[in-house]
């Protein structure tokens, strides 16, 4: 209770009237890679209460807490309060490896975005839905002790085992990327996303909700503008506002790289496959993100420690305390091994909302082919009514073909053509 009435008092000190009904626009905010804008934010007023970040201005929290989670090796949750309620802010981290097949090292490199994409995805789950943790520990310790009428020696073995598993399970829904980065100094990619109260909210379906629609032409020219002024991330997807109509657009992305070959026919059949795999998985991060997915992560480590003194050895074949050789000195050993597992897992599953445009394009250095999904209330309702325009016609054509049988009369005394008629097999040939 406490602990609770701290982080209140702290909120109601730090967000001010001025901010109180300001809506927490992802489009404002400013990733701490971006070390020119980041620079021009003053920080000075974030507060940190109990591992959340509390500030007036989001610009100034996001920043903070993004700045944070990159100083502790880019992996980690941070609690933002924003003005819409409290956001999560989580960063997965992964490195990839250079080859000198250029295909190889692109496919490692999508390779760790999807990793870091993982974990990112996992520690939301793990904040919002906790995780299972089970630990056991074992030590086993002997002592050999061998006592003559001129000598006494003993052996002393000490065996530990330790090991934990731990799981994460749960639904996920209503995040969207905030920033990636590649840092090819350290073969190391960054995927950090975000979820607050608003993007919850914005990413889902409300067709049936529109009060005014926007024009399908302005939605695309706002989309391409604002991909253009951005990053086209890889994976995850975001959310972004006309701010005319006050509709939101949500904007999947899927990725593939664009194989190298040689041979040309091959190489454009590899730009195809590249552009449908972008596609596909542009769409499942649109369903993922609106619909939801389910997140699985189980890991864990095994450890096992020997630890040996030994004063004496026994002859080979041989357990008789009087069949011992005595050491001239102390032999010690010791003996560590330590086995670690994560396993990843994502599904997600169901229809694509009706309207759903995928636009493709490819990156500058022709290694990636990108694919973004979008979804908006306004496409869907001029897609569902397009639908239902072209069911009533089809319907309408149905009827006008369609007539009552009539199964008398019909009779007539007309000659008809003469059939097929004439010998078919030569009489020498039978």
């Amino acid at each position: 209770m406490f602990k609770q009435t701290l982080i209140a008092i702290a909120l109601a000190s730090s967000l001010s009237t001025a901010y109180a009904n300001v809506d927490f626009d992802l489009n404002d905010l400013v990733p701490a890679t971006n070390v020119d804008q980041a620079q021009s934010i003053n920080t000075d007023n974030v507060k940190e209460v109990d591992d959340l970040i509390i500030s007036a201005d989001p610009k100034a929290a996001v920043l903070v807490a993004h700045q944070s989670l990159i100083e502790d090796d880019g992996d980690g949750v941070k609690m933002i309060a924003v003005s819409s309620g409290v956001g999560i802010l989580s960063s997965g981290s992964a490195s990839y490896e250079t080859y000198e097949n250029r295909n190889a090292t692109l496919l490692s490199k999508r390779g760790a975005y999807l990793k870091a994409f993982q974990i990112a995805k996992k520690q939301l789950v793990e904040n919002m839905e906790g995780m299972s943790n089970m630990c056991g520990t074992a030590i086993n310790e002997t002592m050999d002790i061998i006592d003559t009428g001129t000598d006494s020696v003993a052996n002393t073995v000490s065996l530990t085992s330790d090991n934990c598993a731990e799981s994460v399970k749960g639904a996920l829904v209503g995040y969207v990327t905030f920033d990636v980065f590649d840092d090819p100094s350290e073969n190391l990619v960054r995927v950090t996303l975000i979820s607050t109260p608003k993007t919850r909210e914005q990413t889902k379906r409300s067709v049936g909700a529109l009060t005014q629609t926007t024009e399908p032409n302005v939605i695309f020219k706002q989309i391409v503008s604002d991909l253009q002024a951005g990053v086209l991330p890889p994976v995850g997807a975001k959310v972004i506002t006309n701010a005319e109509t006050g509709e939101s657009y949500v904007l999947g992305f899927g990725s593939s790289i664009i194989r190298d070959n040689k041979n040309k026919s091959v190489a454009r059949k590899l730009l195809s496959t590249a552009k449908s795999q972008a596609q596909a998985k542009a769409r499942n991060s649109l369903i993922s993100v609106m619909q939801g997915e389910q997140v699985y992560w189980e890991g864990g480590f095994t450890e096992n420690q020997l630890e040996k003194n030994e004063q004496f050895e026994y002859e080979p074949e041989s357990i008789n305390p009087a069949e011992t050789k005595a050491l001239g000195e102390d032999k010690h050993t010791f003996l560590n091994n330590m086995k670690t597992a994560d396993s990843y897992k994502s599904f997600a599953a169901g229809k694509v909302p009706p309207g759903v445009s995928v636009k493709t394009f490819t990156s500058t250095d022709g290694a990636w082919s990108l694919a973004v999904a979008v979804y908006a209330p306004s496409l869907e309702a001029a897609a569902q009514k397009a639908s239902s325009e072209n069911k009533q016609r089809i319907k309408e054509g149905q009827a006008d073909r369609n007539r009552k049988l009539n199964s008398t009369g019909g009779l007539t005394e007309t000659d008809s053509s003469q059939g097929p008629s004439g010998k078919v097999s030569n009489i020498n040939e039978l």
